[in-house]
């Protein structure tokens, strides 16, 4: 028995985050770019800060960048893991039906591993996509955190 997966609503979440984490990027680039600033400022804290930027987005996303590679990685393994387990099965269930005296035997072995491979598939499903939505967000945060510190410092 396969548990409930929460993937819907995190999924939900996690596109709010984006819409909210974009909307911050909007403010970040108005409040350092805008003429009103930029007066404000003065011309060399206006250069300074436009240097700033590059790095900075450089830094965070290349952090989110290293968390999706991490997390294709995981991901391949948890694939490459569940694809030689069902090999393993399918392979014990063949032994254990041509072992079989008769054909009722075959199919009955043929059914348990049909049935087993399916609710195995469907918690490799569940589990797959909890751990890829775990990486999405987790790829977010170095972007989120800079993203919530400037915003922060320029307001």
């Amino acid at each position: 028995m396969t548990r409930a997966s929460n993937t819907g609503p995190r999924f939900v979440r996690h596109a709010g985050n984006v819409v909210t984490l974009l909307n911050s990027a909007r403010q970040v680039v108005d409040a350092r770019l805008s003429q009103e600033a930029a007066r404000q400022r003065g011309p060399v804290l206006t250069g300074l800060e436009v240097g700033r930027m590059v790095p900075e987005k450089m830094l965070a996303f290349s952090a989110g960048g290293a968390v999706l590679a991490q997390g294709a990685a995981e991901l391949s393994q948890r694939a490459m893991e569940y694809g030689f387990a069902e090999m393993e099965a399918a392979h014990r269930a063949m032994m254990r039906a041509v072992t079989s005296p008769t054909p009722l035997g075959w199919m009955m072995v043929q059914t348990e591993w049909m049935t087993g491979a399916a609710s195995r598939a469907a918690a490799f499903g569940l589990g797959f996509a909890n751990a890829a939505m775990g990486m999405a967000e987790q790829s977010m945060r170095p972007v989120s955190r800079t993203v919530s510190g400037n915003l922060r410092r320029l307001r």
